[in-house]
């Protein structure tokens, strides 16, 4: 600072300290300010990198629009008027800044790129030399600091972390057992440094495209990692504990990038940073590395077909599938064989860049069934059209339709059997409703089911002789008669009375129907029974008499089938005396056995 001029000059700044300082030398009282922007460039939109971020054009407005600054400088002396000169890049949003439409004129006098007017001088090329000086870059160790912890650190669960870095942005994927870096960013400072200076090695690094807004923060690592082979061994010697802590960075795996051999004959403009020239970078490192980049693309074909990136057993596959670029196509093929920064088929309207972007989903497939299948989508730069058209390539994939999905979810025939077998219950519900309905109709004398008891009785008649349905309907008789006689002297002795003296039990039970509301649906079930009954026997007698003569005619080996059926009939007959047990129950009571009692029936 002297008493004419001041000068401030700032290396390596950060965009916030840029900021600052701006606005300090804009609204300051001098009438003369003199403002240089040095350094390297986006080739495009000609963007000053610099430590963290970088600064544009917009970035230069916004100053002027900030109240305080607008405030100072419409206070100031119309006569006094402060003139500013503005020395910057001549191409990309510079060259057409619009400053005009945003009335900065009404403020204060702006002037771009004026033309040479001092002489050389010997003081100011004194200073120059004395900047240059300072103005060295950072050594791979300082930019990018080893760790201050000893160990490293394991991811078992799957996480996605996205580190801002500048005009792009730098993702870190990762689960058990294996990792994806995809891009580095545009900042030198790697972005994702400090994260993945605590790991033991970086499996994977995906290059979505070659851009300065990608490749910077991988360049930083990969010089880290060639100064690390270059390092003398020698200084361990004297004592410095730097040297061995320097040595500590992850191992590199594998690194997916589409860039053409071409790229590295290119000798780069320091000040210039191009996209040509920041792949050529990378090509350089990888080459000193051993490394190989391996370029990505997917087959024309209807379907995208996986890449297997990990697998393990007990653990889980990690699967990746690429969206864009197609295998064959002319943007491919131009940037894989002739590309070198300098020109691209002009009837695209889109950059090369982005054309030939990697769009790639990442899925992780856990092995137990009850953890989720992670999805991740890592667009790039591609245009939107493209990655449409890549999704329908995948469209077929189950864990796709679901917004949560899980192993368990996709086991379509498996979940489809609970379903059946749920039928199956509900059909078998069904059929044993039908059938207590027509147990049901059965016991209340349905004129439909009557028909069909009978025919049963008349096979178990066939089968036996004429005796044995006798001495069984007299003793159901005797056993219901029983049961009668007991209800009856229990509730009305004036009830038993009469059922005895009455000759005939169906016009007897069917005045006792109104009497008693409890008793009549029993009472009214049992006269069919007995009318069934004497029916049956009826029948039972024709149908003996015809079995009678056809005895005579069958030969002997018939006979002896008809007697294994009499043998096997009476094991049927007892079905039909569940009743008659439960009506005896109550005279075993008493004392008596059950071989006095069957002698006792008949005497009644």
């Amino acid at each position: 600072r002297g008493d004419v001029l001041e000068t401030l000059v700032l290396l390596n700044p950060s965009d916030k300290s840029l900021c600052d300082e701006l606005r300090n030398l804009i609204t300051d009282v001098s009438q003369h300010k003199l403002l240089v922007f040095a350094g390297p460039c986006v080739e495009e939109t000609g963007e000053l990198m610099l430590q963290t971020g970088c600064f544009s054009l917009r970035d230069f407005i916004q100053i002027f629009t900030d109240k305080e600054v607008g405030e100072i400088l419409s206070s100031a002396d119309p006569s006094a008027k402060a003139r500013l000169t503005v020395s910057c890049p001549d191409f990309g949003e510079w060259r057409d800044s619009g400053l005009d439409h945003h009335n900065l004129q009404d403020f204060i006098e702006l002037r771009y790129n004026p033309g040479c007017i001092l002489p050389e001088m010997e003081g100011l090329e004194e200073f120059m030399e004395y900047l240059s000086e300072s103005l060295e870059p950072q050594s791979p160790f300082d930019l990018l600091e080893p760790p201050t912890m000893v160990g490293f650190l394991k991811l078992s669960k799957p996480c996605c972390y996205i580190f801002p870095g500048g005009r792009g942005d730098s993702a870190f994927f990762a689960v058990n057992g294996f990792n994806v870096l995809v891009n580095g960013g545009s900042n030198p400072k790697s972005s994702f440094w400090k994260l993945v200076r605590h790991l033991d090695r970086i499996d994977s690094i995906l290059v979505t495209h070659a851009g300065t807004d990608s490749l910077p923060g991988v360049n930083s690592l990969l010089q880290r990692k060639l100064a690390e082979l270059e390092e003398d061994p020698s200084q361990s010697s004297q004592g410095n504990g730097d040297w061995a802590k320097n040595l500590i960075s992850p191992e590199l795996g594998v690194v997916f990038l589409n860039a053409s051999e071409k790229l590295k004959d290119i000798e780069g403009n320091s000040r210039v940073l191009k996209s040509c020239d920041e792949a050529a970078l990378t090509l350089h490192y990888l080459d000193k590395l051993g490394i190989r980049p391996n370029p990505l693309s997917r087959d024309s074909g209807p379907r995208a077909e996986p890449t297997v990136l990990f697998q393990k057993m007990g653990v889980g596959r990690l699967d990746m599938y690429v969206l864009n670029p197609v295998k064959g196509t002319k943007e491919l093929e131009f940037l894989l064989q002739q590309w070198s920064g300098n020109s691209y088929p002009k009837e695209q309207d889109l950059p090369l860049q982005c054309l030939t972007s990697v769009c790639a989903l990442l899925v992780w497939h856990p092995v137990s069934p009850s953890e989720k299948i992670i999805r991740v989508l890592f667009p790039g730069c591609t245009p939107q059209g493209r990655i449409l058209e890549g999704l329908e390539k995948v469209k077929h994939l189950e864990f796709l339709k679901y917004p949560v999905v899980t192993k368990n979810d996709l086991k379509g025939p498996p979940a489809s059997q609970p379903e059946k077998l749920l039928k199956q219950r509900r059909a078998e519900s069904k059929e044993s409703l039908k059938s207590a309905s027509k147990l049901s109709l059965v016991d209340a004398g349905a004129p439909v089911l009557k028909e069909k008891a009978p025919k049963v009785e008349r096979k178990e008649v066939k089968a036996g002789t004429k005796e044995k349905p006798k001495s069984l309907g007299e003793t159901a008789r005797a056993g219901l008669e029983e049961e009668k006689a007991k209800d009856a002297r229990a509730k009305l002795d004036s009830s038993m009375e009469k059922l005895k003296a009455d000759a005939k039990p169906k016009l007897s039970k069917e005045k006792a129907v109104p009497k008693k509301e409890p008793v009549p649906r029993k009472e009214e079930k049992k006269p069919p029974k007995k009318d069934e009954g004497a029916e049956v026997k009826g029948e039972a007698k024709k149908e003996v008499k015809v079995a009678k003569k056809e005895v005579k005619a069958e030969t002997l080996r018939k006979d002896a089938k008809e007697n294994k059926a009499e043998a096997k009939a009476p094991a049927k007959t007892p079905t039909r005396k569940t009743l008659v047990p439960e009506t005896r129950k109550p005279l075993a009571k008493a004392g008596s056995i059950r071989k006095p009692t069957f002698k006792k029936e008949p005497e009644k």
